[in-house]
Order: C-alpha cells, then structure tokens, then sequence
C-alpha cells in the first residue's frame, strides 16, 4: 500500500462530485444492488490520499448526507402537529450520521500521513466502531443505515453474525473497498481479499448445512408450536377515526382457522385505546380470543399509576382464552423524538417541550412469553435494529423471538423495506426463529440460517403460518456479545493514540 500522501491535488468540483457519487452507490446497495456496497467507498478513498484533513470532513459529510437525505426520507411522511420540528428534527438527524462519515475520512487522512499505510487498517476498525457507539445508548441510539445490512440478501456471507454480529459484515465491506482500491497499485493485495471471500463463503455454507442437519436430528412434533400471524392491514386513517370495531371486525376474521395454531399474533397497536381491566378495547381483544378459543399476543397501550404517577407505555400483551391478559411486556428502547424526547426522565423539563412526540415511558424489564413449553421475547417496532438487546432475550432463554411492529405511517417509502431487512439479520447471529407481525406488513418468519418464509407484501391483508421448533443451541455472539466490536473499538483507539505520538 502507498505511504507517501500528497497534501492536496483535487479540486473542489471534482471532490464534490466523488463524495455524491460515494453517497449514491452506498444509497444503491441498500435499496437496490447489494454488491455496489463492496465499491461504494472507493471514491472517498480517492479522496483521502488526495485532500487535506479539513477538506476530507466537508466530503465525508457530503457523501453521509448522499446516502441519509433518500434512505431516511420515509421519516418525514409521518404525521406531526408541528412539521417545521419535523423538518428540523430531521435535518438534525442527518447531520449527526453523516458526521461520522466525515470525522472518518479526516482521521484516516492523518493516520496515513502520520503512520502511512499502517493508517489503512486502523481506519477499518475506526469505521467499524463509529457504527458501533452510534447504537449504544438507549436513549438516542440510531443504528440504521449500518452498512453491514447490506449484505443481508446473500445468504453465505452474513452467517459469520453468529460470530461478530453485523460489526463482521461492516468490516468485510470496508476490508473489501480499501484492499480493492490498493490493489490498483499493488495487485498482490488481491490475494488477501480472495481468501477472505473463500473463508466467509465457506464458513456461510458449512454453518447452514449443520443447521440444516441439527435442525433434523434434534426435530420433535412434540415440541413444535405453530404459529398464525395476522397482517390486517388496518391504514392509518382508519387508526384516525379510531374505528375499533371496524379493527376489531378485521382481527377476528383473520384469526379464525382450521390450522389449531398455539399462538395468534396481532401486530402493534392492534387495537386503539389503553389495555387497562375493564376498558373497551380490552373487553373486545377477550371477546375475540375467547371466541377463537387461541393465546393471542398483541399490540398496544398500557397506562400505570404506579406511586401516584401517570406513565403510558407501547406494550405487548398475551391474551388467554377465559383468562384475559396474563403477561405484558413494555417497549423498553423507544424512538428517539418519536415515542419521547431523550434523556427527560433525568431532565423532566424537557416533558413540558412540545415537538409533536409521543410522551411514552420506557419499559423496566424483558419479558418472557411461554407457549406450549417454548419461551420468546417480543421486539417492539424499533427494538428489532438493537442486536445486543435481541442478545439479551436469547441469553435469558428465549426459544423464539417475536417483532410486532406498524410502519403503515412510512407509505410505500423505502422505510418498511429497510426496517424488515435488518430484524432477518436477529435470526443470524442468534440462531433463534424469528416471527415477524406487521400491520400493513412487511411480516414474514425468519428461520435460523437465514431463510425468509411467507414474506409478505406491502398494504396487503394476509395471514401466514409456520411450525417453530426449539433449537439447542448457543452461538459465539449470544454468549459473548459485542466481542468483536469491542475488538474493532480498541483497535480503533491504538491507532489514534499511536497516531497522536508519531512524528512522522
């Protein structure tokens, strides 16, 4: 790799124009070609051993911006009392992602003139742990857009999650753009890259076929649960009118079967109004559940006047024929300026702020469900994007796990698409079924190694059902989590604090 960095030989339109194309190849292999997510940072690289440190942020910013302004718009379809805080808000939101982008390009610059081409192998780790510390913190972690979700589609180079978690696949994107863009003048660099690919396919293909053998050999009727998930696609301006028996109607006829399942799974928010004892959409989601005579979990809110203070939870609630509503779980990771404002249960001022949020209350504890012998954890909405927190369910005992969620507000936007996406990589890197429950979809069931059955559309009414069974086993990343990206994390710090000390 080149050590020798010239100081500037770019000109401002033609760095520009790199930095968008960088943006737009990155905005591509998410939403339509997966594979340009292997070249798509090729034109920054130019960039880097071309331009000044200062310069690099404006480009790295530039291409962040690219790739956020089209790949979150679906935010902005969402329906808000005030839409200039909307506008603001996510403004707000792209500059943050994006600044990662550019604090990246910059460092990467200085290592390379600092500590030439040893600098290369830093900034991967550097990329790897801004995506990262991007998803730590529950009040305003936003892990979209991780590139590693890229890759999802192809079936043998996203198995090695169960080892690394998507940090694993980020990395093999970021290896893959630098060693490629290197080997221009090194060719030999190729080979690196070559064995790279034939270890993560070859890991991909031997993981699927042993589970595809254990899935045989461990494989009980007894211990199968079978599952309905009920999509009614019930639009957002009938959730408007509040026309809970129109709902309600929609729900009942999609759960009455012949299949004898163990479980009906409604989606979140199935039913307007607080789920309290007593309450009308209580007295139906009984009603109907008694009458189909099956467990159902759903979704919806829950009100608590816990030492004399109001709080309103997004729960999930499981529904017993003649017993009514056993467990409930409340959603514990809540949309950032969407569900409430960060950091006001430490800062209560913030609660008398009006941006059109909603004023939920964050959950205290997982739950788990049991159903015939089998324990699974619900994923609320935006709880499926947090693998560590799926993590958690799994390493508890969760047998399966369950995502209900409602992006009817997000239209035909790419929002549902990418959001469906990333909940199939929870079934990875677990090796846990995942079952998927959304209002106007996209609902499908996730097995183990990755295979997406009965995928649903989009603004559909559909009803899909599968077997579930137990599987007996504990992958590398349930056990120990975010090893690999702590590994990345403190790779990235060495460098910059060898960086920092160098002389050259």
């Amino acid at each position: 790799m080149q050590s020798h960095i010239p100081k500037s030989n770019i000109s401002p339109p033609l760095g520009i124009l790199l930095a968008v194309v960088s943006g737009l190849l990155l905005f591509s292999s998410f939403v339509y070609l997966p594979y340009l997510s292997f070249i798509s940072f090729i034109p920054l690289l130019f960039l880097i051993e071309r331009s000044s440190p200062k310069r690099l942020f404006f480009y790295g910013l530039l291409a962040g911006f690219t790739l956020y302004i089209p790949l979150l718009s679906f935010i902005l379809v969402m329906e808000v009392p005030i839409r200039f805080y909307l506008y603001f808000g996510v403004f707000l939101l792209w500059l943050y992602l994006s600044f990662y982008y550019g604090l990246w390009c910059s460092i990467t610059k200085i290592m390379l003139k600092k500590i030439g081409s040893a600098g290369w192998i830093f900034s991967i780790a550097l990329f790897v742990s801004f995506e990262f510390l991007r998803s730590l913190t529950k009040e305003i972690g936003f892990p979209w857009a991780t590139i590693g979700y890229t890759l999802v589609p192809q079936k043998y180079l996203v198995q090695t999650a169960d080892i690394t978690g998507i940090a694993g696949l980020s990395f093999l994107i970021i290896l893959t753009n630098i060693l490629l863009y290197n080997s221009f003048k090194r060719p030999v660099l190729v080979i690196p890259l070559i064995l790279t690919f034939s270890g993560v396919v070859g890991y991909g293909r031997w993981r699927i076929e042993s589970f595809h053998k254990l899935h045989l050999a461990t494989r009980n009727p007894e211990s199968r649960i079978t599952i309905l998930v009920v999509q009614p696609n019930i639009l957002p301006d009938v959730k408007r009118k509040g026309e809970i028996y129109t709902r309600a109607e929609v729900l009942k006829r999609a759960s009455q079967t012949d299949l004898q399942p163990h479980l009906i799974i409604w989606p979140e928010s199935a039913l307007p109004g607080y789920m309290i004892e007593g309450s009308e959409p209580e007295r139906i989601a009984r009603q109907i559940v008694d009458s189909v005579g099956v467990p159902v979990l759903m979704g919806g809110s829950r009100i608590s006047f816990k030492d004399r203070r109001v709080k309103v939870y997004n729960s999930a609630f499981f529904v017993e024929p003649h017993k009514g509503i056993t467990e409930f779980y409340d959603k514990i990771h809540l949309v950032p300026f969407g569900e409430r404002l960060p950091f006001d249960e430490f800062l209560p001022g913030l609660k008398k702020l009006e941006f059109g949020q909603g004023r939920f209350s964050p959950g205290e504890e997982r739950t788990l469900f049991t159903v015939n012998g089998m324990r699974f954890g619900v994923l609320i909405c935006f709880e499926s994007i947090f693998p560590g927190y799926v993590r958690k369910f799994v390493k508890e005992g969760a047998d399966f796990m369950v995502n209900i969620t409602d992006d009817s507000w997000f239209g035909r936007t790419v929002g549902p698409y990418e959001h469906a996406r990333m909940a199939t990589l929870r079934a990875i890197e677990t090796r846990r079924t995942l079952v998927r429950c959304g209002n106007t979809g996209i609902s499908y069931i996730v097995t183990p190694d990755g295979n997406v059955k009965h995928k649903t559309g989009l603004f559909e009414e559909a009803v899909i059902s599968d077997d579930i069974y137990p599987i007996p086993v504990e992958t590398f990343y349930t056990k120990y989590g975010d090893v690999f990206s702590y590994m990345m994390l403190t790779i990235a710090i060495l460098g910059i604090v060898g960086t920092w000390f160098s002389r050259r």
